[in-house]
């Protein structure tokens, strides 16, 4: 099918390598270049330029990739529409995310949805927020989990809520009974950084890219995971949103402290979605269902919340 050749084409354009394609696609090397060769026989001029170190498009190939992206979307809109007849939602759904709403709200969140749509893939990838603007925008996912765009060209935004920077740190911290801290009062302590592909400043402002480079760290990983372990043996404060620590801030075992940094208290969490194409059914569905369990999920914070 029409589809199918297309499903080649964008996989080699986005993976940079016809290996890496075929991998994605389980099928081989040879039938994916196959195709591409095709493809580029039938338009009469190359639509990637081989290099060593990968495969890149030409301003041909941009063209074939725009038209690509649109088809693809429209047929699994339309595959959708005509599964909903029948009382199906169907379809594949990409989820960009912050890291912090992998470790429990998404799981729990989209095993729920499976149980009631077992018909839709589910794909979850955890990315900075800048990335996930970018994602949603270029249609490379359906929906995406971000701190508030001060940005919003090829997004629009479905759900927006507070979500407070914090010190996270152990119960038993010198500051953990505090209503509240600045950064320059945790500068007094050992420090624990989550590190980013890209500078925070648009959602965060110039305080904590300038207190960062101000204040060397004890600790740094681009996981949350990692440094979730050293804040739980009690090895400094790390920055982070609540939204990461539902379990701990429950039990007791971790505290969030708000900031008073006006535009890190400030911080909001959307749900954003593309604002230049029509979402599938299966993408509508999830939509809603992710809205109404951030509502679920944030007033639980608030109800846990320990201090």
């Amino acid at each position: 099918m029409h589809a199918a050749v297309l499903r080649y084409f964008e996989a080699v354009a986005e993976e940079g390598s016809i290996r890496r394609a075929s991998e994605r696609l389980h099928i081989s090397p040879s039938a994916v270049d196959r195709q591409i060769l095709k493809l580029e026989d039938f338009f009469g001029t190359p639509l990637f330029e081989r290099r060593p170190n990968g495969m890149r498009l030409t301003d041909a190939g941009e063209l074939v990739l725009r038209h690509s992206r649109e088809t693809l979307h429209d047929f699994a809109r339309l595959r959708g529409d005509i599964d909903k007849l029948r009382g199906v939602v169907s379809g594949e759904v990409t989820i960009t995310t912050l890291d912090s709403l992998t470790v429990h709200f998404l799981p729990e969140t989209v095993a729920r949805f499976i149980a009631l749509h077992p018909a839709v893939q589910i794909r979850v990838m955890a990315s900075d927020p800048v990335e996930t603007m970018h994602s949603v925008a270029q249609g490379h996912a359906d929906l995406g989990l971000t701190f508030s765009p001060t940005r919003r060209r090829g997004i629009t935004v479905l759900e927006d809520m507070p979500c407070p920077m914090c010190a996270i740190m152990a119960p038993d911290h010198e500051l953990a009974a505090r209503a509240s801290v600045t950064l320059d009062e945790c500068s007094a302590y050992p420090l624990m950084y989550q590190d980013h592909s890209a500078s925070m400043q648009p959602f965060f402002g110039d305080e904590m890219d300038a207190f960062k480079s101000a204040h060397k760290p004890v600790a740094i990983s681009n996981t949350l995971t990692v440094l979730k372990c050293l804040l739980l043996r009690g090895l400094g404060i790390a920055f982070y949103t609540r939204l990461g620590f539902a379990e701990e801030l429950n039990s007791g075992s971790l505290v969030a402290v708000p900031l008073e940094e006006g535009r890190l208290s400030a911080l909001r969490l959307c749900l954003i979605g593309p604002s230049e194409r029509m979402p599938t059914v299966a993408a509508k569905a999830m939509a809603g269902h992710l809205q109404q369990a951030l509502a679920r999920f944030t007033s639980g914070l608030d109800r846990d919340r320990v201090r």
